[in-house]
């Protein structure tokens, strides 16, 4: 079954506009399902066509040119008269994507739609020196946030009560109360296993850790070995793993090059390569006061705590008691904000002191605070925060209902996932 995702809908917004559209994600994340789905939810009316560039026998109909590719479709049936939608998967395989692209849209954009995937975002970019600007629209699709996870568990009736806008200016009635046990036996399982599809929709524990050892591999093999030029992957093995561990917490270059072995300059490309090969996210810090706020050093957090805990060999136990429940909520609610943030900069905030504030949500001049607590009590940080910057209200995300006590605002944990 194609279960829909949010990026969906966006997507289709899209469709009639000459641009290529380009889905960029990790492997297994669900790119192809989702440009199945659109192709199972448009090809009544428009003649579709999918390609897949990991088959040697579609990548070489690609790589004959545009006149021969549109060739071949006519033989396939493309129409003379309406648009057809070309679907390609893994397009980096391509030798020159950019070239190819910029040729179908410059001349052929009224024959063909195009909406293509790719799983690396630094390989592209290596392989787009062409100029793309007004050529293409780029989507990122990420793990399921919660709202997702709820509906590949086949749980809609929770999902649909979950708010459609932002905590941050939510006035309605929270009808998720009703539910609290559920929405945090469920959240539990995401916070523990995290957001791949095949992982969220798999029901046997060691089908699960079996289905995130794959997914591990493969990036490791396909992503990173066969597009990048690591000298030794063993010791970026290594640096993967304390990544994993040190989740939540500041980047240290110096403090990894010794653990790693790795030299200085070397982390730091092999954290481009992770960043853009979606297993890691740096979050950078807010600040004003350079002599009193932390100003260079950034987070650094998985966007996957089911990756990470495979990673790091912790157990997969569903428990609030993990020692490590503290830090996965953490990422968690960073993973959440990230995906659906729109159009918000998104920080920590710390002092020279340590005190510290998880995130900061800035958008329109205006800051928004938010902290992640177990205990569902706002920390003197928050008010500090909320004190030199004459903020009005801060946000404690907890594992409990909605609530607002003056100044602070009280948000379950699975609005933010």
């Amino acid at each position: 079954m194609l279960y829909p995702r949010l990026l969906e809908r966006e997507i289709l917004r899209y469709l009639s506009e000459k641009e290529a559209l380009i889905i960029l994600g990790a492997r297994q994340v669900g790119k192809t399902s989702l440009m199945l789905r659109i192709k199972s939810k448009i090809e009544k009316e428009v003649p579709c066509f999918y390609f897949d560039l990991e088959k040697p026998q579609d990548l070489e109909k690609i790589e004959a040119g545009c006149e021969e590719f549109l060739q071949f479709l006519e033989i396939q049936g493309a129409s003379r008269k309406k648009r057809n939608v070309v679907f390609i998967d893994e397009i980096h395989y391509l030798s020159e994507p950019a070239k190819f692209i910029k040729l179908m849209v410059d001349h052929y954009s009224s024959r063909v739609k195009l909406i293509v995937s790719g799983s690396s975002s630094l390989e592209i970019k290596k392989k787009f020196k062409e100029s793309m600007v007004g050529r293409k629209f780029i989507f990122h699709l990420y793990p399921l946030n919660f709202y997702e996870f709820l509906i590949f568990k086949e749980r809609k009736d929770l999902a649909k009560l979950l708010p459609q806008r932002s905590f941050l200016d939510f006035s309605g009635e929270d009808k998720t109360r009703f539910f609290l046990e559920e929405y945090k036996r469920y959240f539990l399982e995401f916070v523990i296993f995290g957001g791949y599809p095949r992982v969220a929709i798999s029901k046997d524990l060691e089908l699960k850790k079996k289905v995130l050892e794959e997914i591990t591999a493969s990036y490791i093999l396909k992503d990173i070995r066969s597009l990048f030029q690591i000298e030794d992957v063993a010791k970026f093995n290594r640096l993967v793993k304390l990544l994993a561990i040190n989740s939540g917490n500041l980047l240290n270059i110096n403090s990894l090059s010794s653990a790693a072995g790795i030299p200085r300059y070397l982390i730091s490309q092999y954290v481009t390569v992770l960043e853009n090969t979606y297993l890691i996210e740096l979050l950078p810090p807010y600040f004003t006061n350079k002599k009193k706020e932390v100003v260079k050093t950034h987070k650094v957090y998985f966007l996957d705590n089911g990756l990470r805990n495979y990673l790091t060999g912790s157990n997969f136990y569903f428990t609030e008691e993990r020692e490590d429940i503290g830090a996965l909520l953490e990422a968690t609610v960073f993973s959440g904000l990230k995906k659906k943030r729109g159009g918000m900069k998104l920080h920590f905030w710390r002092t020279q002191n340590k005190a510290e504030v998880d995130f900061i949500l800035e958008h329109s001049g205006k800051l928004y605070p938010v902290e992640v607590s177990r205990t569902g009590k706002p920390s003197r940080a928050l008010y500090t925060f909320m004190d030199y910057y004459k903020v009005q209200r801060g946000y404690v995300a907890y594992g409990g209902n909605f609530s607002e006590k003056g100044r602070i605002c009280f948000v379950p944990l699975w609005w933010l996932g």
